[in-house]
């Protein structure tokens, strides 16, 4: 069996870098032939994905969520696909720890080559842009993804910490209008989390946990906006797990078609992808990855 494994030799104060060796000699020792390939830039690892994906059984990708989302969004264009392995390397690593993938390399690869489990997982789609767990517009949303590299290095989780305060005291203003299976939802927005699994932003949202990776659906919270309310709602959402009331609504459905104005600005996966009116999509079941058996007993439908 052959395993291709691309990298982010950046990602996580380039800590991958000095395991190479170590990760060759695990694959060669669990009986496959690795080939192995680093990113020197963005869009690499998709444009990798594309290019060599359908030829390998095993895909292992190492990086952080946005490595993980070039890598799917390559895939997602080829009708073969391989497994998926993932390697957390970066900052937040949402998709790794509902995974149960450690960022601790020897016990990753030990889940990806060993102890792990073949899962069919949904993808999402929202317009051309393919995402694993999360599409986000609003209040502190931008805190994912406008955030300089070398701040991510230095400080780690706190630097999207600094960044989301600096957002907590701007009004957004979001008028909307949200199509899906259950009906019509027009309001004014300050807040919208489209998430597939419990955890975003890196919390874990305790009272989602119902929420399944290969149900065919994707969960929207949906906050309204409050004026001198909204950061409350949103801060209390967060702080007690995820709940749901009069202001924070959730919805779930296979799609959504989402009318906005031109300066709401969506980030999925933390990447920023699009602005203004988007239609998302569930690609039920779409891509095979390894997960720890936790995470396949916890969010999984076993048919």
């Amino acid at each position: 069996m052959n395993v291709l494994f691309i990298y982010n030799p950046a990602s996580g104060k380039g800590r991958i870098n000095k395991n190479i060796g170590l990760i060759e000699k695990e694959f060669i020792d669990h009986g496959y032939l690795p080939t192995i390939i680093k990113t020197n830039k963005p869009g690499d690892a998709k444009d990798l994905s594309i290019e060599y994906g359908n030829q390998f059984d095993l895909l292992v990708c190492a990086g952080g969520d946005g490595t993980l989302s070039e890598v799917v969004n390559g895939l997602m264009t080829l009708e073969k696909r391989p497994t998926v392995g993932y390697i957390p390397t970066g900052t937040t690593n949402d998709l790794a720890h509902m995974l149960g993938l450690p960022r601790k390399i020897k016990k990753a690869l030990r889940i990806i080559l060993h102890d792990g489990i073949k899962e069919k997982m949904d993808i999402s789609e929202i317009n051309n842009t393919y995402f694993t767990y999360a599409a986000a517009t609003g209040k502190f949303a931008k805190a994912s993804y406008d955030v300089k590299k070398i701040d991510k290095v230095r400080f780690g989780h706190l630097a999207y910490v600094a960044r989301g305060i600096k957002d907590a005291f701007v009004d957004y203003k979001m008028p909307m209008k949200i199509t899906y299976e259950a009906g019509i939802i027009e309001d004014t927005f300050g807040l919208i989390l489209v998430l597939n699994g419990p955890r975003v932003g890196g919390v874990n949202l305790f009272l989602i946990k119902k929420s399944k990776l290969n149900d065919g659906v994707i969960e929207a919270k949906v906050f309204r906006r409050r004026k001198g309310r909204t950061l409350f709602t949103i801060l209390s959402f967060f702080g007690f797990g995820g709940f749901s009331n009069k202001y924070v609504k959730t919805l779930k459905s296979s799609f959504y078609d989402i009318q906005a104005p031109m300066s709401v600005e969506w980030n999925t996966d933390g990447e920023k992808t699009h602005q203004g009116t988007v239609r998302l999509k569930v690609h039920q079941e779409a891509l095979e990855m390894i997960v720890s058996k936790r995470a396949s007993k916890q969010l999984f439908i076993k048919k």
